[in-house]
């Protein structure tokens, strides 16, 4: 609601003047002001989706006692790629809800590395009319990296027509250092544009030096959310970058970085969860589980209210969202008990969504057209899963619980024996299959970390250019694993003994499911129930971990569907090249 029309206006300032009723009045309530950093005792007059003002000489169609509850705005999830979540945007949107998140900054790059600009249409397409608004920024890097086969191309001729949709608030996280560094022509065309039209640009400085951040703030990119250490978020800090702290299913980074968190800073920090699932989010909470999260590292609560809210909302230009005022949207949380964040009720535009528990929202018809099929596999051999040396050495991936990052490390092996499996060494097969049909290349590696002990798991949910990735311990059920997710149009599944054990279909672009967020639910409980079954002891989540092993940005080794990659090194490194490395 950025921009209003004469009428509208016209209507907002009456309201506030008090010539014409308001749409609500929540009094009794008390009010979390981001501005002064008090807490005010103040009636709260609503007129067509917009705070109007504050006071008791309002007169309202409906009028709801607070009964001395604390009012917060909506919350806000700074940097989130929806397809992560596995759901719809109207599905995710009823997790949301539920905990406060009115607004989310999404970053549709998964599904535009599988359809391009079609799948930005979609994204837009699935995310209107809903109780959250979902503002996008748009993929910056597609495909991310010259290493891997994607099944599309952005460039900056392709995202440009976007802009002119309201909801575009910018340029999604920029990772190709590459491109910023040589001055390409195609990057900086897209960061000019977004800069043209006075729009966000968004960082993504995994591994990212020192003097590389000074080259990205140059370039005119304003975040980054990829902060691991407090040394990174320092540096990020003092050039001017917000720093969004990221708490997702994998990726967990608050407890390293909100120790620098103060009075004099932290109007430069945000939350985000970058990546979630949807039931991680429905059953635990996220932007809402990080305020807690920051009170109780002695936080101010109105200072964590901030960061949750009105930070990110000035990072994006959402001039009317983020506070508890006039001339702002009604996005509104009631809260009974404020450190503990315990959530009453939820407004949107200042229509109820969620009240006492219980989704109160009527969603319209949805008439998006059905998913179509995008998963094109090459035929696949027990022989093209070998995995030999000929020089007496294999690398492999080391697996890091609930990080993105990875371990390097070799290991001796027989000249020309073909390499097993051994739940003993904590070693599994890894394989990466082109699926859009365009190349059929196969990447083949070791993971070492998930304590993998039989059968084999694979998905079409593959950061960032999401090709098919498959771990396992024997060719059989690796296999029949793969062949399973084409049959049923991408998706995750775990396969053991020559039978499926448990299965997400994700028929939308092999990255979300049109299923309901019970369905969603339901099917991710059983992965993670079979998940037990084959992987022993396991402290974090080994589907979105698996996802993210193909991403070649991220330090220090990883596999695509063209083989190893080592990111200090900058190229791709033969399974059995002789280097110099840390031995098993």
């Amino acid at each position: 609601m950025n921009h209003l029309n004469k009428e509208m206006l016209k209507s907002l300032i009456d309201g506030a003047s008090g010539k014409t009723p308001c749409d609500l009045i929540l009094k009794n309530g008390k009010i979390l002001d981001v501005f002064s950093g008090e807490v005010l005792n103040e009636s709260i007059a609503v007129k067509n989706g917009m705070i109007v003002g504050f006071g008791n000489e309002y007169l309202g169609t409906i009028e709801v006692d607070l009964q001395g509850a604390y009012v917060a705005p909506g919350l806000i999830d700074s940097h989130i790629h929806i397809e992560s979540t596995l759901a719809t945007p109207k599905e995710f949107s009823k997790a949301a809800v539920k905990h406060g998140i009115t607004t989310v900054i999404m970053d549709p790059h998964e599904i535009g590395n599988v359809l391009g600009t079609e799948g930005l249409t979609y994204m837009l397409d699935a995310s209107e009319n809903l109780p959250v608004d979902f503002q996008m920024m748009l993929p910056s890097c597609v495909p991310a990296t010259r290493h891997e086969t994607s099944g599309a191309v952005l460039s900056a001729g392709d995202l440009a027509p976007f802009y002119d949709q309201e909801r575009v608030s910018g340029l999604a996280e920029v990772m190709d250092l590459p491109s910023v560094r040589e001055t390409a022509d195609d990057m900086m065309e897209k960061l000019l544009d977004a800069q043209k039209h006075h729009k966000t640009i968004d960082g993504h400085g995994s591994g990212l030096s020192f003097m590389d951040n000074n080259i990205y703030r140059t370039a005119g990119i304003r975040t980054d959310h990829e902060c691991t250490t407090l040394e990174e978020a320092k540096d990020r800090l003092k050039k001017g970058f917000y720093v969004h702290i990221r708490e997702g299913s994998v990726a967990k980074n608050f407890d390293a970085i909100i120790p620098l968190v103060n009075k004099n800073n932290h109007r430069r920090f945000t939350f985000c969860t970058d990546d979630i699932y949807v039931d991680d989010l429905y059953d635990h909470g996220s932007i809402d589980a990080m305020v807690r999260k920051a009170m109780r590292n002695r936080l101010d609560p109105i200072d964590a209210m901030r960061i949750a809210t009105l930070n990110a909302a000035e990072c994006y230009g959402l001039i009317r969202k983020g506070a508890v005022a006039p001339g702002y949207e009604a996005d509104l949380v009631i809260l009974d008990d404020l450190e503990a964040f315990t959530i009453r009720s939820v407004y949107k535009n200042g229509n109820l969504i969620w009240d006492k528990d219980k989704l109160v929202y009527a969603y319209p018809e949805s008439n998006l057209p059905e998913p179509k099929n995008t998963i094109r596999l090459p035929e696949l051999a027990k022989e093209q899963l070998t995995i030999r040396s000929s020089t007496g050495v294999l690398h492999l991936i080391e697996v890091l619980p609930n990080s993105l990052l990875t371990n390097h490390l070799t290991m001796k092996h027989k000249i020309g024996l073909d390499f097993k499996a051994d739940p003993s060494s904590d070693l599994a097969r890894l394989y990466v299959i082109e699926r859009h049909g365009r190349n059929g290349s196969l990447g083949k590696g070791i993971a070492k970390g998930f304590h993998m002990q039989k059968g084999a798991v694979a998905t079409t949910i593959a950061h960032d250019s999401h090709n098919l990735v498959a771990l396992g311990m024997n060719e059989d059920d690796l296999i029949l694993a793969v062949k399973r997710i084409e049959e049923i149009g991408g998706g995750i599944v775990i396969a053991d003994e020559g039978k499926i054990l448990a299965e997400l279909k994700l028929d939308i672009a092999g990255l979300m499911s049109s299923e309901p967020l019970e369905r969603i639910s339901e099917n991710l409980k059983k992965l993670h129930e079979a998940s037990t079954l084959i992987f022993q002891d396991i402290v974090f989540n080994p589907f979105l971990t698996l996802s993210f092993l193909t991403l070649p940005v991220i330090p220090q080794l990883k596999i695509t569907d063209q083989g190893l990659y080592h990111m200090t090194e900058g190229r791709f490194i033969g399974i059995d090249e002789v280097l110099s490395e840390k031995r098993i």
